[in-house]
């Protein structure tokens, strides 16, 4: 093709020639040296190209320098700026276009636009963050899907904010490795609010009970989070919970029944202004009357006090030491024992906190059953 044929390329239809040789050239542009004659006059011929009213003619180029750190600066960024066809393939890959030219590409472009952008490759923290502020949803989806993306807790904070009515994306957003710990927890508690209407709630929950079941649910999740939490986040997420009225006497009662010790000693150690350290000695050495006084430092009812000691009691004879969490079949152990004692007349244990207490055994004794059989590989079929 000579120049004289590429100033005169006015058809709007594909031509296979006109395609074959706009790729020729790009593809001799990337091959030719640096400041060669072969490279300079390649790059004008290309030049010329992007006025092509062919889409394709553009695309074919697109399609040969989007990938390659060699491809003529001017040219990628034209084509970045054309329609969506010719567009998308250098937006999703060359390595030409700055973290700032992507930041306005991604702005003022379409949801196809913002998702190629979302799925580059080591996209850096500056482009992530403003597609987490302005980025459509199905962009923000597919940033989370972007593995090498390199996307700030702040960003992912800022995802939680603005979707956190939208189920799928946080669901999303909950299989992020860096999401912190409360902010995982507002969003599994947003997810919970929506049991209330949900059919298999309304279907298999009397009426009389859902209130219970929905407080359950919510203290599932807490001791969930708990057990997966580093010692730093634990304390940080304790503190979050009794500023938010979540830290009751019956989430600290299944805490110990599900073996959940290093979430109860924190859970003491916040609300009895105790530095935690010192806590979990005094649990393991120190009289009933002085742990009686640090339940009721912590501002727990008298009606539990019972409960807590003995619970207490029954993990120093298992020698737990409060820093670390018990396995399930302790935990089952330590509730069955427990429940067995508070049943006791003699020890005037409480109608309520005994109440409570069976139901925990029953969901120990269930997630015990889950993990035995995950754990055996055995396969259980629900009857029809």
């Amino acid at each position: 093709m000579t120049r004289h044929d590429i100033l005169n390329l006015n058809n709007d239809d594909a031509r296979p020639l006109d395609i074959q040789a706009a790729q020729d050239f790009a593809e001799r542009c990337l091959a030719a040296d640096e400041g060669s004659q072969e490279r300079t006059s390649m790059a004008a011929a290309l030049t010329i190209l992007l006025d092509d009213p062919s889409r394709a003619v553009r695309k074919a180029i697109a399609k040969v320098l989007c990938a390659s750190p060699r491809a003529p600066g001017h040219v990628i960024r034209c084509l970045a700026s054309d329609v969506d066809e010719v567009a998308l393939p250098v937006l999703s890959a060359s390595p030409i276009l700055s973290e700032v030219e992507l930041v306005d590409l991604m702005a003022e472009g379409s949801d196809a636009v913002q998702c190629a952008i979302a799925s580059r490759a080591g996209l850096q923290a500056s482009v992530c963050a403003a597609i987490c502020e302005v980025g459509c949803e199905a962009a923000c989806r597919r940033l989370l899907e972007n593995g090498s993306a390199r996307v700030l807790q702040s960003s992912l904070l800022r995802l939680a904010q603005r979707f956190e009515d939208r189920p799928d994306l946080c669901d999303q957003l909950l299989k992020t490795r860096d999401l912190p710990l409360v902010t995982r927890f507002q969003l599994l508690m947003r997810l919970a609010e929506n049991l209330d209407d949900h059919p298999i709630v309304l279907e298999r929950i009397p009426e009389n009970r859902r209130e219970t079941f929905l407080s359950d649910a919510e203290d599932k999740v807490v001791l969930r989070l708990a057990l997966e939490a580093g010692d730093d986040d634990l304390t940080g997420f304790v503190e979050h919970l009794r500023l938010s009225g979540k830290l009751t006497t019956r989430l600290l009662l299944r805490a110990v029944c599900c073996g959940r010790l290093r979430f109860f000693a924190a859970s003491l150690a916040n609300l009895g202004q105790v530095p935690l350290p010192r806590l979990c000695k005094l649990l393991i050495t120190v009289r009933r009357s002085a742990l009686q006084a640090i339940l009721r430092k912590a501002g727990l009812p008298l009606r539990a006090h019972q409960a807590f000691l003995l619970a207490i009691d029954i993990a120093r004879q298992a020698d737990a030491d409060f820093t670390y969490d018990l396995p399930l079949d302790e935990a089952r152990m330590l509730t069955e024992t427990l429940l067995s004692e508070m049943q006791d007349g003699a020890l005037g244990g409480d109608e309520d906190v005994v109440a409570f207490l069976r139901r925990f055994a029953i969901d120990v004794a269930r997630l015990e059953a889950r993990l035995l059989v995950k754990n055996s590989g055995l396969q259980v079929t629900a009857a029809a």
